[in-house]
């Protein structure tokens, strides 16, 4: 089959629309979970849209605004309008990856194997399309981290904006802009980097404040480590299985290029800092939710830009390494 078919749009596209179909709505065809977090975003798209509100809403779900607000205006029961708005919001963050890699310069074949690796990767498929809401967050850490890259100062912060009111996760891209701040020598962006942090803390606390939360007051910090949630999240067979088959194939890459070519990756810090910056961001928040949070792979897949750019440009520089 002619390499100019894998390379097609259309061809991408269709393997994403075949890939989110299979769980659309937890149709419940090949794995049969009760709606659990679900049920609150439910909730929050019907007290949106001025409904009866079938569950209490409850902190943190009732604060993860983005998805389902956008969700609540579609003409569609509330699953399948969070679902449509999910497709729309992955499908987005596919086009910013397609031009983070090409950002970078990479073989057209690179560019197109990163793209592919994250419509086919585990995650894509298991949680995209299920009524979680975290394509919003993922959706503003592609955005933001492309805008670190191209310098754009207010498309980084609107990304953080928004970002704080899909999940809490969007936090990683603060770190991002102040690496590369720290390797580019520019001081605009470690102000952009500490206004991004002061935006992040107000947006988070304004939902806090006005959001409605039938629990009543709730800790300005949900997440809080205990010593019962970390026995739960160890005792889990989906803890390992979701965590190893998210953490996938960007997460082994990286790691193989870390330790294959240690000496390269160490000269070639000052332009990987940000994505490495990146990837420990994200994986530090799935290593704190072993201490404070239900563990899964989706605290992998919503940082899945940094590891899929890295793993690319290793790639493609390791063709010239091995040949020296």
């Amino acid at each position: 089959m002619s390499s100019n078919f894998w390379r097609s749009p259309v061809t991408l596209l269709v393997c994403f629309l075949l890939v989110v179909a299979v769980r659309f709505n937890r149709n419940g065809l090949l794995v049969k979970r009760s709606l659990a977090d679900v049920a609150f975003y439910i909730g929050n798209v019907e007290f949106f849209r001025g409904e009866p509100v079938s569950v209490s809403l409850q902190a943190p779900f009732n604060e993860r605004l983005l998805v389902t607000a956008v969700a609540s205006l579609l003409p569609f029961d509330p699953m399948t309008s969070i679902n449509v708005i999910n497709i729309i919001f992955l499908l987005t963050a596919i086009w910013f990856l397609y031009k983070l890699l090409n950002h970078f310069n990479l073989d057209s074949r690179f560019v197109w194997l990163g793209l592919y690796i994250f419509v086919l990767s585990f995650p894509t498929f298991y949680y995209s399309t299920i009524g979680y809401v975290d394509s919003g967050v993922l959706l503003m850490i592609f955005v933001g981290t492309y805008a670190v890259y191209k310098e754009n100062y207010l498309l980084f912060l609107l990304a953080v904006i928004l970002g704080t009111t899909a999940k809490e996760g969007v936090v990683v891209l603060v770190p991002v802009a102040a690496a590369y701040a720290f390797t580019r020598k520019n001081n605009r962006w470690f102000f952009t980097a500490a206004a991004g942090l002061l935006l992040y803390l107000v947006t988070w606390g304004l939902v806090k404040k006005y959001v409605p939360n039938g629990h009543g007051h709730t800790p300005v910090l949900y997440w809080h480590p205990n010593s019962w949630r970390i026995g739960d999240n160890l005792s889990r067979l989906q803890t390992y299985v979701s965590s190893i088959l998210s953490f996938g194939i960007p997460g082994i890459l990286c790691g193989y290029y870390l330790i294959r070519f240690t000496g390269a990756v160490k000269n070639a810090w000052k332009d990987d800092l940000p994505l490495w910056a990146g990837v420990a961001g994200g994986y530090s928040l799935w290593l704190y939710t072993l201490f404070a949070a239900h563990t899964d792979g989706r605290f992998f897949w919503v940082t899945y830009c940094f590891p899929i750019v890295l793993s690319m440009l290793w790639l493609s520089r390791s063709g010239r390494l091995n040949s020296r």
